[in-house]
């Protein structure tokens, strides 16, 4: 009986202790006794409500040339703050709308220029630190249909490089100037030999690195150990023009025309074929299309640019005289924007050097005063075969796809940044005067207000 009763304590005692124990989870959290409460439900996901614009402007009954090629009659452009809202005809405008009337006038998107100096502009990056949105210039830019332009190095000899940035003339708006910061790496052609084994190996390891990367995530699941990826050494540019982040800009070296030579005598050397095909090499190697800034010679391989997906800078001023040995292969030809354009390259305009140097949009051009004609080497291109429509796109889709920031301007379309021209003519006309420009939303000039050309009237162009 004593053995007995010894037992049942004995087992009493042990369950007593033994109670704390049940109540561990695998983290020794303790049991409060009571079942877990059940999961809380669910909430309901709130639906986003669309903010509503501040402000609406609509600019009425002009004949809109969208920039993808389409003109649209009598249309209107309707502005929600920033933003293009929509465009067509027989819009219906929301109650408080600000109407600009268009009629008898042309709508554009603002000028985007590629390559291109002053108007608020600084020096150097980061950019946004050194803009400056009182800049006179900026008035004379926007007079001239100029919206943004690209500013900074796009080129780097041996490797990729460059320090640019894409700046809006934004007046009197310092947070709305700059666009965005590097979206362009650039190198030079020809390469060395180093140089060519050199970049080989870095794209070959980037691409590496990325299917890797793409690779992880099921990796991961398989084994909980699985160490990521190790991203080579001082990749980020390559990577970021693999990943379509960046634009790649290919200056060419070895070719056009040198005036001393052919002043001696000599050969012009009025083909830059080799520097072209090299670039198209460069091309090939990221699978990805290039940029190639002002080639001589693209005309005579427009095809092969165009297997690439490459892009096109070109300077339809410049004359290259042609080799007198072989004229038919050497040589500028006013025709290039055409048939580039005719095989499906796109095509960007900018003017060719000034008396020392340059060759962007600024004071210092062959005019004198390329800032305020940026629309006349797209005019020179049409001259040249260039379809009207496809030649207002060297200065706005085209020229911002090249800069990586066709997803914002260079279209009237909507969602994109809301950065218009109203013009009293052809948008490439030697004569049309813009009366207004709209940047961000905001009407930033207006013809009849500036000292610049309110003093000068035409009613014919």
């Amino acid at each position: 009986m004593r053995i007995s009763t010894l037992f049942v304590l004995s087992v009493a005692l042990l369950s007593a202790v033994d109670l704390p124990g049940q109540g561990r989870g695998r983290r020794g959290r303790r049991s409060t006794g009571a079942p877990p409460p059940p999961p809380p439900a669910a909430e309901a996901k709130k639906e986003e409500t669309k903010k509503e614009p501040a402000k609406y402007t609509a600019i009425v009954g002009g004949d809109v040339y969208v920039g993808t090629g389409q003109r649209l009659t009598g249309a209107t452009v309707l502005i929600a703050d920033d933003k293009i809202e929509k465009v067509g005809h027989n819009l219906k405008l929301p109650e408080g709308t600000k109407v600009i009337d268009a009629k008898g006038k042309t709508v554009s998107p603002g000028f985007v220029i590629v390559q291109g100096a002053g108007m608020g502009a600084g020096f150097s990056g980061p950019y946004k630190d050194t803009v400056n949105p009182f800049a006179p210039d900026i008035k004379q830019g926007l007079a001239a249909g100029i919206t943004s332009f690209m500013v900074g190095s796009t080129s780097s000899r041996g490797r990729l490089g460059g320090s640019n940035a894409v700046i809006k003339l934004a007046y009197g708006d310092v947070e709305g100037m700059v666009l965005k910061e590097n979206p362009v790496v650039g190198i030079s052609v020809p390469l060395d030999r180093s140089a060519k084994e050199s970049l080989t190996s870095a794209v070959k390891a980037a691409k590496e690195y990325l299917a890797a990367m793409d690779a992880y995530p099921a990796k991961k699941a398989k084994d909980p150990k699985a160490k990521a990826p190790k991203k080579p050494r001082s990749a980020d540019q390559i990577i970021n023009v693999l990943q379509g982040k960046t634009k790649l800009w290919v200056a060419l070296g070895g070719g056009g025309f040198n005036p001393f030579r052919a002043m001696m005598g000599g050969s012009a050397n009025a083909s830059d074929v080799g520097s072209i095909r090299e670039a198209l090499e460069i091309a090939k190697l990221f699978g990805k299309g290039v940029v190639i800034q002002k080639p001589t010679s693209a005309w005579l391989i427009a095809d092969e640019i165009a297997a690439t997906g490459s892009s096109v800078i070109v300077s339809p001023r410049t004359r290259t005289p042609a080799d007198p040995k072989n004229p038919d292969r050497t040589g500028s030809n006013l025709a290039s924007a055409a048939i580039l354009a005719k095989v499906g390259v796109p095509v960007a305009v900018t003017p060719p050097p000034g008396r020392f140097g340059g060759g962007g949009v600024g004071t210092g051009g062959i005019l004198g005063q390329d800032l305020n004609t940026p629309n006349v080497d797209a005019a020179y291109a049409v001259r040249g075969g260039l379809d009207n429509r496809k030649a207002i796109r060297t200065l706005t889709l085209d020229a911002a796809n090249m800069m990586g920031v066709g997803d914002r301007v260079g279209s009237l379309e909507a969602g994109k940044d809301a950065d218009i021209l109203i013009l009293d003519g052809d948008p490439l006309h030697y004569s049309t005067f813009v009366t207004t420009a709209v940047v961000n939303g905001k009407v930033v000039y207006e013809k009849g207000k500036e000292a610049l050309y309110r003093h000068i009237s035409r009613t014919n162009h």
